[in-house]
């Protein structure tokens, strides 16, 4: 087991199996390579992608398969195969975000997470920025009311919607 401590969400131990190995980091964060996914209850749209390494980071994320069967394109086999992923059981997740100035839920389409789900090997690809949109949005946010409690609301209510 490992046990990441001081997270959004405490401490929490996850199993070693469990790690996603990205080799060579996300977008912006290279020295991110392990990775787990904290699903956030039953049935829930929202994850986190939660750094081992970085106990205060962890990146909301939703199925991309949520982005209908043409998501993404070129498809997950192919993007796969250029990250330098291989299998055929593949999973694509998008980072969400509240969008600051609209305060709508945004999904980063453009730079989708594929995940090779038996090696738990995964890569940040880049799309192209003709066809897709790093904050493409996708509902209103709720309005911010402050304190854990309200926010862990606000948070069941989003995933709720999903």
């Amino acid at each position: 087991m490992i046990r990441i401590t001081g997270t959004r969400f405490g401490d929490v131990e996850v199993d070693e199996t469990s790690v996603i190995h990205f080799p060579n980091g996300l977008v912006g964060f290279p020295e991110e390579t392990e990775l787990v996914l904290l699903e956030r209850g039953n049935g829930k749209a929202v994850g986190f992608l939660q750094s081992v390494r970085t106990p205060a980071l962890a990146f909301p994320v939703t199925d991309g398969a949520l982005f209908g069967d043409k998501y993404p394109d070129p498809p997950r086999q192919e993007l796969a195969k250029q990250a330098g992923i291989g299998g055929e059981d593949l999973a694509v997740l998008v980072i969400v975000a509240v969008a600051r100035e609209s305060k709508t839920l945004a999904a980063n389409l453009l730079a989708p997470l594929i995940i090779e789900v038996e090696s738990r090997r995964g890569a940040q690809v880049v799309l192209d920025p003709r066809k897709y949109d790093a904050a493409a949005p996708l509902s209103p946010a709720p309005k911010p009311t402050g304190g854990l409690a309200e926010a862990q609301a606000r948070i069941a209510a989003i995933q709720a919607r999903s």
